[in-house]
This record gives structure tokens, sequence and C-alpha cells, in this order.
């Protein structure tokens, strides 16, 4: 029996024929989706540590990706988040990824004047002009110290290695004491400072 995949030595071999036999059976029932782990969007949740380690995404806040299209979001854009890794993009991107929506990133926050251009809300200190390097991030939603310790992580894995975060601030968010949140330890009133 000859088969037409065989190179013609091999093709007149009953054993190599038999073997390429049962390579196309098993080719045959395999789902091309799940070989295809590249298409992130159809391949199965089993697959994601292996692409984040892959993608060298463990350590870099992985942990706070919690539902399966956040690790997909964040799956999808670790080479670019790997490319700008160090830039202000970066972070802002990391945060949107993991599902914190928008920011504001406030640099330098050490060095300003008395010039009108800057509002005294506390998110500015009148000081140290050489503490430069500082910046402080304004969410608009209230994070648990938990999700905070790990954003923290991550940004850090992010962000220029010359720049310090100060805090993590939700001031401007709408913390209610409506039953939803407790005041147990697990939220912070406002700010997660770099502690």
């Amino acid at each position: 029996m000859s088969n037409p995949y065989l190179a013609p030595p091999l093709a007149g071999d009953e054993r190599f024929s038999a073997l390429c036999e049962l390579v196309e059976e098993v080719f045959d029932e395999l789902e091309v989706e799940t070989v295809l782990v590249y298409l992130i969007d159809l391949v199965k949740s089993s697959v994601f540590p292996f692409l984040a380690e892959q993608f060298s995404l463990l350590g870099d806040g992985w942990e706070l990706a919690e539902s399966d299209s956040a690790k997909r979001e964040l799956i999808k854009g670790a080479i670019e988040l790997h490319r700008y890794k160090g830039t202000p993009w970066a972070v802002r991107e990391v945060i949107r990824r993991f599902g914190f929506g928008e920011v504001e990133i406030i640099e330098n926050i050490y060095d300003w004047s008395l010039d009108g251009s800057v509002f005294l809300d506390g998110s500015r200190v009148l000081g140290d002009g050489s503490a430069w390097a500082r910046y402080r991030i304004i969410l608009k939603d209230a994070i648990t110290n938990d999700q905070a310790d790990n954003l923290r992580k991550a940004i850090r894995a992010f962000a220029p290695a010359r720049s310090y975060l100060e805090s993590l601030d939700y001031q401007e968010a709408a913390f209610r004491l409506d039953g939803t949140k407790y005041l147990n330890g697990q939220y912070n009133l406002g700010s997660i400072s770099h502690g």
C-alpha cells in the first residue's frame, strides 16, 4: 500500500504507511483552534498561564487580571506593553488592561510654583524640588488594599526605573457607606501611599 505523503523509498514499507495513516487520523480529529494559541480570542482559558509565562507577564501584575477577558486583553497587548515599558503610556495602558479605567498621572509632584497653574488640592507637595522623580496616580474608582498591592507591583514593572510611585489616590471616587464596602481594613479612604 503506497501513501502519497511518504517519500518513494518509504512509501512501499508497510510500517511507515501504517504510521502515516495513524498520524492522519489524529490530525483529522484535532481541533485547529486549540493548536493556534496565538488567536487569543479563541484559545481556552486553561492555556492562559502558559501564555502569560511566555509573554513575561507573571510577576508583572498578572495576578490582577481576575476575569478571562482581562487576561485575554493583557496577553494580546503584552508585546506592545513591553515595547513601551518605562513610559507613562505603558503605566496608563497596564492600568486600563486590568480594568481600572482611565487614570491621571501627576509627575514631579514636589516641583511647582505659586503661579496659579496648580491647585492646592493635595495632589502636589510644596517643597523638595530635588524629588523630581516622584509621581502620583489618581484613580477614578476605589480599590481594595490587595488590589493596590498588586497594582503597585505591576506599575513598578512597567514604570520608568528612575521614577518612584508616591501614592495611588482615589479621592475623587464616590465611596458610599451603603453596606457594599466595609471599613474592616479592606479599603482605605482616599489614598494608598507607597508604604
